[in-house]
């Protein structure tokens, strides 16, 4: 059995520091005096919150409102009406992990409805570049299989036209262009595949994974 916090210690948490929409300079900041010059890499992974908006005390404004799109992505979209004034549904969270340290910590994140793989593209690269200017070298980029992921690596296909399947680029901020690297939440992809497998002609048999066909000798 795991004891989960109780309700009084996650107020503690939440009033410890100031959640902030966008990329966190200051978390940055502490993160490359703590662990200068470190290897990283960054997760990406989208959440379910609940839609609705929130009564910020400090500020006096109203937080939970869309605001992962540019100016220019949000003039330029056809159906902006879905973004204006409309609350978040997603959070959009990018956390950096050491390489070689025990270094864990979000660093960014964004308030989405139904994010888009070039708005992706220009997130990522805002934590990237945020990292890389303090000395943080993002090595690597982890997310899940969704749909969404795998258009975002195909946006950097034109870094190295000579790979069949496009799991680097040039990171165009780091002082030597490395390559960064995208790779597959390998214990994600195995929770997906037995999920998939559990929902099949069971529990909630919304999958058809295994097929019986009639008259087929076993091997």
């Amino acid at each position: 059995m795991i004891c989960r916090p109780s309700e009084r210690t996650l107020c503690d948490y939440q009033s410890f520091k100031d959640v902030v929409s966008g990329v966190d300079t200051e978390e940055i900041l502490n993160l490359a005096k703590s662990h200068p010059s470190s290897d990283v890499s960054i997760l990406i992974d989208e959440m379910k919150i609940k839609d609705g908006l929130v009564y910020n005390r400090q500020t006096g404004m109203l937080t939970g409102y869309v605001d992962s799109m540019d100016a220019d992505s949000l003039f330029n979209s056809i159906d902006t009406e879905r973004y204006l004034g409309k609350p978040a549904t997603h959070a959009m969270c990018f956390m950096v992990r050491g390489l070689q340290s025990s270094v864990q910590t979000v660093v960014a994140t964004f308030a989405t409805r139904a994010i888009t793989a070039e708005e992706l593209y220009i997130r990522f690269w805002d934590v990237v570049a945020s990292c890389e200017l303090v000395g943080i070298k993002v090595r690597a980029c982890v997310s899940d299989g969704a749909s969404i992921n795998r258009r975002f690596y195909k946006l950097h296909a034109c870094d190295f036209p000579e790979d069949v399947i496009t799991f680097r680029c040039i990171n165009r901020y780091s002082a030597d262009q490395r390559p960064l690297y995208f790779v597959s939440d390998t214990c994600h992809l195995m929770k997906t595949s037995r999920n998939c497998f559990e929902n099949s002609g069971a529990n909630r048999n919304s999958r058809r994974m295994v097929v019986s066909v009639p008259n087929l000798p076993l091997l």
